[in-house]
Formats: C-alpha cells, sequence, structure tokens
C-alpha cells in the first residue's frame, strides 16, 4: 500500500500540529501505517515535495507542480511493486483528500488493473472546487445554519457567535467589523467572490504562503477526478466523512457514481460523525483534523486487505 499526502500534510508521518488540527499534534500516518503492517500490508509512505525540492525557482518552478507529486508517486508505487516480498499484482493506492488526486492521476499513468481506497477525495474540477472552498462554502453555510432571514439578510452577529459551525475553515469572521450587524445577502455574495477571485489571481500569479505559483497553476490545469476514471479498470473503495465541509460526501457520490458507470468495482461508504481527516469533533464542538478514529481505521485496513487479497 502506498500512502499518498492530503494538502498540508508533507512528511512521511503525516505530521500535523496542533492549530492545524483543533485536536492537538497529531501524525496522520502513523497508527493507520503500524494497523496495516500488523494486517500483513507492506505500507510504503514518503516525504512529498514540498518538503524534498526546493522552491529556487521564483513562483513559476517548473519543479514544484502537482504533476512532480504524481512523479513521486509513480515512483515509490513501481519500487513497491518490484520488491521482492511484494506481489506486484496488488499494489494500492491510499490517497487522503489531495492524495487521492494524486492517487488517481498515477493509477492512470500506472496503466493496468487499479486498486485504490480514496479517503475524503474531491471530484470537480480544480477552479471550481476551488472556488466553492474559498467562496461558496460560507455562502452555503449561512443559508443552511440559519443566518439568512426574511428579505435575504445576513444576521451576522448570529453567526459570529458560531464558532463551532464554521470552525477549521473561516474562523477569522470580521464581517461584522465590515459590515454591521445585518447585510443584505446578494450585497455578502459579491464581496465574498471578489475576494476569492483576487485571492485567486495572486496565487496563480505569485503563489502564496502554502505553495508556489507553479503548483497552483499546473493543478488548475488537471482534468476533473473523476474524468480520470474513464482511462482506469479496477476497483475502488471511497470513504467520507457525512460532517465533511472541505470535501463534502457529495464529490464521494459523484466519484462513486462515474467509476460503476465506467465499469469499475467501486463501495462507498459515509462515516457518520466525522469531518475531513475522518476525526470527530473535539469537546467544544470544533471540527478536528485528525487523528483517524479507531473506528475508521479498522474499517480502512480491513477493506485494504480485502482489496489487496491478503491472507
Amino acid at each position: 500500500m502506498v500512502m499518498l499526502h492530503p494538502f498540508g500534510v508533507w512528511d512521511r508521518d503525516g505530521s500535523m500540529d496542533a492549530a492545524a488540527t483543533g485536536n492537538g499534534p497529531v501524525q496522520l500516518f502513523t497508527d493507520l501505517r503500524d494497523a496495516c503492517t500488523s494486517a500483513g500490508l507492506a505500507a510504503a509512505t514518503f516525504d512529498s515535495i514540498f518538503l524534498t525540492r526546493p522552491r529556487d525557482g521564483g513562483p513559476n518552478s517548473p519543479r514544484f507542480t502537482f504533476g512532480a507529486m504524481v512523479d513521486d508517486a509513480v515512483r515509490v508505487a513501481e519500487q513497491a511493486a518490484s520488491h521482492p516480498y511484494v506481489d506486484s499484482s496488488r499494489v494500492c493506492l491510499l490517497g487522503v483528500s489531495m492524495g487521492t488526486e494524486v492517487a488517481l492521476a498515477a493509477a492512470e499513468r500506472l496503466g493496468g488493473v487499479s486498486r485504490l481506497t480514496l479517503v475524503a477525495p474531491s471530484a470537480d474540477v480544480r477552479p471550481l472546487f476551488q472556488r466553492w472552498m474559498g467562496a461558496d462554502r460560507r455562502l452555503e453555510w449561512l443559508v443552511s445554519a440559519g443566518y439568512v432571514g426574511p428579505g435575504a439578510t445576513v444576521d451576522l452577529v448570529a453567526a459570529s457567535r458560531d464558532g463551532a459551525g464554521r470552525s477549521g475553515w473561516w474562523d477569522d469572521f470580521d464581517l461584522v467589523e465590515r459590515f454591521g450587524e445585518r447585510v443584505d445577502l446578494e450585497q455578502l455574495r459579491a464581496e465574498i467572490i471578489l475576494e476569492y477571485d483576487e485571492w485567486e489571481r495572486r496565487a496563480q500569479t505569485s503563489g502564496d504562503e502554502a505553495a508556489p505559483a507553479s503548483f497552483w497553476q499546473d493543478w488548475y490545469a488537471q482534468p476533473a477526478p473523476h474524468h480520470r476514471l474513464a482511462r482506469l479498470s479496477g476497483s475502488l473503495t471511497i470513504h467520507v466523512g457525512a460532517e465533511d465541509w472541505t470535501t463534502p460526501p457529495r464529490h464521494a457520490w459523484l466519484l462513486h457514481s462515474a467509476a460503476r458507470a465506467h465499469g469499475l468495482r467501486s463501495e462507498l461508504t459515509v462515516h457518520p460523525g466525522l469531518g475531513h481527516l475522518m476525526s470527530a469533533r473535539n469537546a467544544d464542538g470544533r471540527r478536528t483534523y485528525g487523528p483517524l478514529h479507531p473506528d475508521f481505521r479498522r474499517v480502512l485496513v480491513d477493506a485494504i486487505v480485502a482489496m489487496t487479497g491478503t491472507d
């Protein structure tokens, strides 16, 4: 099994600090790796380009791209398949969040019969998905949480009190200071989209704190993950948390439906009470990002064992 990182989780252990998880320091892959090896699986993990490749080409470095992450995944999968104690016909790619996109692209490159395990996947083309992440989910949350009242006005004071509802992705809520206690929904929509458009322009021109422009440009140029399924054969298992507000279950359903339409064997499990990185909320009701819930980890390992035919 080859383990492929989420965005922002770059080393082979999947390390995240307490500020990123809302749940203390986490090593996302360590317990999973140990559980897999105990079940008779060989687990391959590796440091990503964000640790191993210097950003010496500036914002448009050709060495710092999404495609380079796929290159690394292909090489690791090929090395795993060539190991004398590994059955080359039973190598599985496990992707988490962004790693699901890497897994699908690597499987397309590798060819043959694919065995894929996708956890918290995205399915849309990147520009559409990134726009939802940066703008539309905020508006979607305001409506679904009941903060849009008669006359399509948004109760910003009530929304500002709901730290748990927007935890993990909209913590810096300064809208009351900017717009007052209430604002017209259409005006707020315009302001949020304008802010997002400016971020997108900067990211693809000069990069941002997360990645250089070369990475964003290449990631935006990739086909929609669900389109890659037309060029694959084999099987996949898909897992998503019912409370995932980063890659919502609709993405998992889209991949599942597309896989079946293209003749792949696909199983989808939606896990109640779990969020994006398959962890439960903390005692304060806020979303957390890891570690993997122990019950989910057991289900995941069992699914990988079944997929790979491990005795």
